[in-house]
């Protein structure tokens, strides 16, 4: 089986993100880039699409922005292409083959792979530097393990099948071991054939035990024959002794039937008749008692009431005086009343007035519209006042301003000169700059260098040599922009002169007055607009003052109030005319109230016959009581003429009913011989006790015909019968209890043995037992077999291990020898010592350990070893061969000497080379480079 990779596509894994990736087909691929470019983690998805990843590998290359990890790969077969895609929470992380148009599943891509696993292909196709050296294939062991872990006849099972056979040994039996299943069935066999024996003992007894129950059945059966005859004579015993109470009985029923024959004439029925006709007497009876007894109550109460009543004339006055007036309301009505006449009476009194109250001043609707007149009055001149007032405070900072301005410039003015010495200064300085500027310009540097520039620009456009011209004039640029932006006055003072230093005041101090000129214009024109504003507001003021005398000749008590202080003083003479008002009312609703609570309690005293001088509270609560009462009498009146008329007909109708229930009464008293209830009564108990003793007497005849149907005794015979009957039923139960204590022993002793005997035969135990000793015994035969059987192949296939280890070796060491010479030349090759380690021969024989080769030596051989195992091993099963950085401590030459031995590895399988360095032109050129970027975008890191 060959594979390849072609190519494939990341969704998300480590750092790449929607990366796709082609190998164009070529079996020689080599991916370069520097650390953290993603070379480890791009060989990672390769075997992670191929044999997926336990969950704590996988974690590390979760993306870290979110994302599932997964992809699909291309892979090459002999018999075709099969896209492979794994993405971890799909398929529950399984991979999904895709052939053609079909689907496969991962036990297609398992057979596919013949079996390989992950472990074995990083152990035997992935090569790095750290690997090579943990790997430690120094002795012929370690060698044969590999050898045979992944050989090519699938024999990756074969150390799996040797660990179960062995620990499946160890669970079947160990010497020393209890838990172990052999173990546990030996001991269990041990106490199964301890528990038989036991068994065996116990079923020795059974046959004396036997004999005996036999003997104890036979003198039971003879008991229980005599306890039935016994019980056979005291029945009968007891049946004459039964019989005799019967006939007693018998003999007292005739005798009291004698004394009882001369109730004869009473009727049959007359019992239930009278029960009948009294049961619906009695309630009616009852009832009329009742009502009768009530009606009389009734009239009583009436004439009672009538002697308490009020005439109604008087009732209806005092209810109208009393009753229907609120005195809870009244009262507080009147308090309240004092209360606000007391308090409108302070607050007239604490009035505060600013101005004397006026006569003439009463509150109208005229006055109400003048106030908001007022008010508008009142805030103009309050504009007004504060406007004037900041006018003239802005006028008077414009004055100080120009006052300032008029001095700062009278004292400039006496430090001017003259307009002629100013401009003879000015021309001295002009004349001795210019002769300054001429001297700088040809002496200096840039003078030089301004004639150099202009020369060689010259020359160049005469000798058409452009190269030149353009340096020359970039040179004349420069020299001018030097000078343009290099060349400032030199201010110092040790360098002016006098008149420069005159000049420059001057300039100054001239600047400085123009400043305040300008200044001083606006501050003018400024000043005589706040004037006239303040014109403007006398004016204003004067027609203010004509409306306020238009309202005082309106309103003449306004007089002496000023314009301020007009709607406050209206305001507080309006409050006290109120008040005056207010109080006046109250003091009329609180005297009419006093009238007519005076008059009501004097009527009140004179309805009741109430002392004069009972105070009015006591008078009112005297009047609510008495009303209360008249209405409790009257209703009480009403509800008792109602009731009697009520028992009045009740008394007519329970007499209708009575009439027909007493003649039946009557009629049958008659007919019984009686005069009255109690007659009745006993006559109607003597027949009901002749009757009952009548059924008594023919029930106790029945009784003895039942018990003796053929025998008879007189009243002398049954008592002398009865003592000889109990004597003889005490003799037989005394011989009854004697054999039936006998008999209970015996049965006792019967079931004690019945129950052992039934024990012994009814008991499965020891058969079980038996039966269960011989299923252990096969059980532990074929335990015993099942342990032989995996013991011979444990040592067959140890054997067979160490003899295919044996056979194979020899090649894996000579191809990886041959391989090993040809890369580091100094060496013959490898040998194994008598030990069984693996030494290295130089050229000139001599053997050296591995530990003393260096790094990068120990590194080729290691790669040698495995270069030579996968290729071994890849002649039926070719897969990729993963390596990274494996020439990290490889120099150039010994580099070289590998390109032929991975190229001929190429052509029996694909090698796909991971490196941090830029391969050379003579690797390129026969591989398929795929080059990774450390910026390369991936969408998450």
């Amino acid at each position: 089986m060959t594979m390849q990779i072609s190519g494939g596509h990341i969704y998300d894994f480590g750092k790449w993100h929607e990366y796709t990736f082609d190998f164009e087909d070529s079996s020689l691929v080599i991916i370069q880039g520097e650390n953290e470019a993603g070379k480890s983690t791009l060989k990672a998805f390769l075997i992670y699409i191929l044999f997926g990843m336990r969950s704590r590998e996988i974690e590390s290359y979760r993306p870290r922005t979110g994302g599932t990890p997964g992809g699909r790969l291309n892979l090459r077969f002999p018999d075709g292409e099969v896209v492979v895609e794994r993405i971890l929470d799909q398929h529950n992380g399984q991979a999904v083959c895709y052939v053609g148009s079909e689907q496969k599943d991962q036990q297609w891509l398992e057979n596919k792979l013949d079996g390989m696993d992950a472990s074995i292909f990083r152990q035997v196709f992935t090569l790095d530097t750290e690997a090579l050296v943990s790997l430690q294939l120094t002795d012929k062991e370690q060698l044969g393990k590999v050898l045979l872990d992944a050989g090519q006849t699938g024999s990756a099972d074969v150390h799996k099948l040797e660990k179960k056979l062995q620990q499946e040994l160890q669970q079947l039996f160990r010497p020393q071991g209890r838990k172990p299943k052999i173990n546990a069935m030996l001991h269990a066999f041990s106490e199964q054939e301890r528990l038989v024996q036991e068994l065996t003992d116990r079923e020795a007894a059974y046959l004396p035990d036997k004999e005996k129950l036999q003997e104890i059945l036979e003198k039971t059966d003879e008991l229980q024959k005599r306890k039935a005859e016994l019980r056979a004579q005291i029945s009968v015993q007891k049946q004459v002794l039964q019989a005799i109470p019967w006939q007693k009985k018998e003999a007292f029923a005739k005798e009291q039937l004698k004394q009882l024959a001369s109730v004869e004439t009473f009727p049959s029925d007359g019992i239930a008749q009278q029960q009948q006709i009294q049961q619906q007497l009695q309630p009616l009876e009852a009832q009329f008692h009742v009502h009768t007894k009530e009606s009389a109550s009734i009239h009583k109460d009436l004439v009672s009431a009538e002697d308490q009543l009020l005439k109604d004339e008087l009732y209806k006055e005092l209810y109208q005086l009393a009753a229907k007036t609120d005195w809870t309301a009244y009262m507080k009505r009147t308090q309240l009343l004092e209360e606000e006449r007391y308090k409108l009476q302070n607050q007239l009194a604490s009035a505060h007035v600013s101005y004397p109250y006026p006569d003439e001043f009463a509150w109208n609707s005229y006055i109400a519209e003048a106030t908001g007149e007022w008010r508008l009055l009142q805030e103009k001149m309050m504009i007004l006042d504060a406007e004037s007032e900041r006018i003239q405070q802005s006028i008077a900072a414009k004055r100080q301003e120009i006052d300032k301005v008029d001095h700062l410039q009278d004292r400039i003015d006496q430090s001017l000169i003259s307009e002629k010495e100013y401009r003879e200064l000015h021309t001295k300085k002009d004349i001795k700059r210019a002769e300054k500027d001429i001297s700088k310009v040809a002496f200096s540097p840039i003078g030089l260098l301004l004639v150099f520039a202009v020369l060689l620009s010259g020359i160049g456009i005469l000798t058409a040599n452009w190269l030149l011209a353009g340096s020359g004039i970039l040179l004349l640029v420069g020299a001018v922009m030097h000078w343009r932006f290099g060349h400032q006055p030199n201010n110092q003072p040790g360098n002016s002169s006098y008149a420069s230093e005159k000049l420059a005041e001057q300039q100054e101090l001239r600047v400085r007055w123009r400043q305040l000129e300008e200044q001083r214009h606006p501050l003018e024109v400024q000043l005589m607009e706040l004037q006239q504003s303040y014109s403007m507001q006398i004016k204003n003021r004067e027609k203010l003052e004509q409306e306020t005398a238009m309202h005082i000749e309106k309103f003449s008590f306004l007089t002496d109030v000023p314009l301020v202080h007009w709607e406050k003083a209206v305001q507080e003479w309006k409050t006290k005319e109120q008040l005056a008002g207010m109080l006046h009312k109250v003091n009329q609703e609180y005297e009419e109230r006093q009238l007519h609570y005076t008059s009501t309690i004097d009527r009140l005293r004179d309805i009741l016959n109430l002392p004069m001088d009972l105070p009015s509270a006591k008078t009112i609560e005297q009047a609510e009581y008495v009303i209360e009462t008249q209405q409790k009498l009257r209703h009480t009146k009403e509800q008792l003429l109602d009731r009697q008329q009520d028992i009045q007909q009740h008394i007519q109708k329970l007499d209708k009913q009575l009439k027909p229930l007493q003649e039946q009464k009557a009629n049958l008293f008659a007919n019984a011989g009686a005069k009255d209830d109690k007659q009745f009564v006993y006559l109607a108990e003597q027949y009901r006790i002749k009757t009952q003793l009548m059924e008594e007497l023919e029930h106790y005849q029945l009784q003895i015909r039942a018990i003796l149907p053929d025998q008879h005794f007189s009243a002398e015979e049954m008592e002398h019968k009865q003592d000889k009957v109990e004597q003889v039923i005490a003799s037989l139960e005394t011989e009854q209890e004697f054999v039936e204590e006998e008999l209970d022993k015996h049965r006792q002793r019967a079931a004690t043995l019945q129950v052992k005997l039934a024990d012994l035969e009814s008991d499965t135990t020891a058969s079980a037992a038996y039966h269960e000793l011989q299923g252990q015994k096969q059980v532990l035969t074929t335990a015993g077999r099942k342990w032989a059987v995996r013991k011979l192949a444990y040592d067959m296939l140890y054997q067979t291990k160490r003899t295919f280890q044996e056979e194979r070796f020899p090649r894996v060491l000579s191809e990886a020898s041959s391989l090993f010479s040809k890369v580091a030349d100094q060496y013959k090759g490898l040998v194994l010592t008598e030990t069984g380690s693996l030494v290295v021969k130089d050229r000139y024989s001599r053997n050296i350990a591995v530990e003393q080769l260096s790094r990068g030596t120990v590194e080729q051989l290691y790669l040698c070893l495995r270069l030579a195992l996968s290729r071994h091993l890849g002649v039926q099963q070719s897969f990729p061969l993963l390596i990274d950085d494996a020439f990290s401590h490889t120099d150039h030459e010994r580099r070289e000497r590998f390109l032929p031995i991975l190229q001929a590895a190429a052509d029996v399988q694909q090698i796909i080379l991971f490196t941090w360095e830029q391969p050379t032109f003579e690797w390129t050129r026969q591989s398929k480079l795929l080059h990774l970027e450390k910026t390369q975008k991936t969408g998450l890191w």
